[in-house]
């Protein structure tokens, strides 16, 4: 029997919250600053609004809300702001028909919610601001001018201010259109829509709170895959490789006869100091006049009338390079910026040390990604 108990107790314990101390810190203080001025205020101002009721204990839930979960649908500028009005109003009207406070507190609850829903302005701490006037009779509809509009007014420009200088968008932006059609997507608009609405989260999560969480599953996801293989066990460990002052037809010679359509060009310390790739001969020769080609490319590497060109004339330098220590998906946004479809991989010393081409990225991704497809079938 204790063993059940200690079981059903541990199954009421949350998980532990996954936020970073500085956002804690952060998120306290700016609470704890919007409190005091906003308190502040209203006790400085309560004089001249003739009123004993100066503050409602339900902004500090508003603060919390606005500086700890700043992206929240319940935290909006819109649901706070019309949120409280409608509470304050549905309070004080239903303290004035029900002078029973507990009939009033609850007629309160039970107007003011479906109106929140209605308009789109469910905000919590509201549901307390509706209960506030009617369980202390509150019959003066100048309440709902001051403190609570007043009130709140303040707290979400404080919230704006504060959430901005310490780098949170607050309100968030979202944006404005969707992806164009040519653009294909794994997830569509609607099928964020409709697994919000499928677990009844459209008040806990906004959709692009969603989206940013889901892609960002997959990039981490993606990570860890490729995070455990090196570009030293992808790449081709005996490269050939050419110099500056290698003739372009030797160079011409060897890519040919190893099928191959790049060379690192190195210096006499073994460093890269550029790439010589199949397209920097199609470009010399002339590949914007198709039909000479042949003819162009043969007069560029046997010239009659000077000396024969060296590989220096023609390679692209500097070249992107890759460290053998290197996650492999580190190599994805290299090969998406550069030129070529070769990458030469070196070590600490700048030594060249190995070959890496776009295809056995790939084929590497195929790898990685195969095992998951087959579980899925």
């Amino acid at each position: 029997m204790p063993a059940l108990l200690r079981l059903w107790f541990d199954s009421l314990r949350p998980k532990s919250l996954a936020i970073a101390r500085p956002e804690m810190l952060r998120a306290t203080l700016g609470a704890t600053l919007s409190v005091l001025i906003v308190s502040s205020l209203s006790l400085y101002l309560s004089d001249f609004a003739h009123t004993h009721h100066w503050l409602v204990a339900s902004l500090a839930a508003s603060a919390l809300l606005i500086f700890l979960v700043p992206t929240s649908p319940l935290a909006q500028p819109w649901n706070i702001l019309l949120g409280n009005l409608v509470g304050a109003l549905t309070g004080i009207t239903c303290a004035i028909f029900l002078p029973h406070p507990i009939a009033a507190i609850t007629m309160a609850v039970c107007v003011a919610m479906p109106i929140m829903l209605a308009l789109r302005c469910v905000h919590p701490p509201s549901l307390a601001m509706a209960v506030f006037p009617a369980l202390n009779g509150i019959q003066n509809y100048d309440f709902v001018l001051f403190p609570v509009l007043f009130d709140s007014c303040v707290l979400i420009l404080l919230g704006m201010l504060y959430n901005r200088l310490t780098g949170v968008a607050y309100p968030p932006v979202h944006k404005l259109a969707t992806r164009p059609a040519a653009t294909p997507a794994r997830f569509t608009d609607q099928d964020y829509d409709a697994a919000l609405s499928h677990y009844n989260q459209t008040l806990n999560i906004s959709h692009d709170d969603l989206e940013k969480l889901v892609s960002y599953v997959h990039q981490s996801a993606f990570r860890r895959n490729l995070g455990t293989r090196r570009c030293a066990t992808l790449m081709n460990d005996s490269p050939l490789s050419c110099q500056v002052s290698t003739p372009l037809q030797q160079a011409w010679d060897m890519m040919r006869e190893r099928k191959i359509k790049a060379l690192p060009v190195l210096d006499h310390n073994k460093h890269v100091i550029g790439i010589l790739a199949l397209s920097d001969f199609l470009q010399r020769a002339g590949l914007d006049q198709p039909d000479n080609l042949r003819q162009r490319l043969k007069r560029f590497l046997n010239p009659r009338q000077r000396s024969a060109p060296t590989v220096a004339e023609i390679m692209t330098t500097p070249a992107v390079t890759a460290n053998a220590n290197w996650s492999v998906a580190e190599l994805i946004p290299l090969f998406s910026q550069g030129r070529h479809r070769h990458m030469p991989v070196v070590n600490d010393h700048k030594e060249l040390v190995g070959m890496i081409t776009q295809s056995d990225l790939m084929l590497e991704l195929f790898r990685i990604l195969q095992p998951s497809r087959n579980r899925q079938e």
